[in-house]
């Protein structure tokens, strides 16, 4: 991937931005020397180097490796949130379709509305009784 594919368009705009940085921290009288990291030799058409060149390159793909790092930052917090949802949805749905299929069941079975409601008190029942059992076997 190359990050470093600019329009003329966005060139021409780049320069601009820096011109005009660069005329307002001479307005400002600020000594205008660019970070040690974003340093980099320009070379004239002649092959001399410049002593105070900045790369935009280097300004470029710093800012380009700090958006990926965000992202893959993201990315891991929504894998993250995806795989605890998963976690605790799946047995919840898996759980409402049991109790769905167990109440058609008895439906299908001829059960009336008000019987239906006692088979599934009756199956919490069955499940409290279940817990309550693991735990005492649990802190024993």
């Amino acid at each position: 991937m190359d990050l470093f594919l600019e329009t003329p368009q966005q060139q021409a705009e780049r320069m601009l931005r820096q011109q005009q940085r660069l005329m307002e921290m001479q307005m400002q009288g600020a000594a205008v020397q660019p970070p040690a990291q974003n340093a980099a030799p320009a070379v004239s058409p002649a092959g001399e180097v410049g002593p105070g060149a900045y790369s935009v390159q280097q300004d470029s793909y710093a800012q380009e490796l700090a958006f990926d790092k965000r992202r893959a930052r993201r990315r891991r917090w929504a894998q993250r949130l995806r795989t605890l949802a998963m976690i605790v949805l799946i047995p919840l749905g898996l759980a409402a379709i049991f109790l769905a299929s167990y109440a058609l069941t008895c439906i299908l079975n001829g059960a009336s509305p008000s019987e239906v409601l006692q088979h599934l008190t009756a199956l919490g029942q069955r499940l409290g009784d279940v817990v309550t059992t693991i735990r005492a076997g649990w802190e024993s």
